[in-house]
């Protein structure tokens, strides 16, 4: 299966220091937010390079859904402080067998 990707970066300071069940918190309510839009999200964290990397995907004939997904990015993401949205969304292709996600 094949869907395109959009892929959207935050620098998050200090994020190293945080515990893995912050992370899943933050995908979670992200994930939550974005299911109202037909968006789907997996969440990359690179603590040590202070990064998150989101890639969020839709429905074959949905529309670019990059508006909606740096609201809930800005949103549950850079509530610390320094943190930063990167507009470095690109089109990608995830690719993965049926009928589970990659992940």
């Amino acid at each position: 299966m094949q869907r395109t990707v959009r892929v959207i970066e935050a620098y998050v300071p200090g994020l190293s220091e945080r515990p893995t069940a912050w992370y899943e918190q933050l995908q979670a309510n992200a994930a939550a937010a974005l299911r109202a839009e037909g968006l789907e999200i997996a969440l990359l964290a690179i603590p040590n390079d202070e990064t998150l990397m989101w890639l969020v995907w839709g429905r074959l004939d949905q529309t670019d859904p990059a508006l909606a997904v740096a609201t809930v990015v800005l949103r549950e993401a850079t509530g610390a402080p320094g943190a930063t949205l990167i507009e470095r969304a690109v089109d990608a292709r995830l690719v993965w067998p049926e009928p589970g996600p990659l992940l």
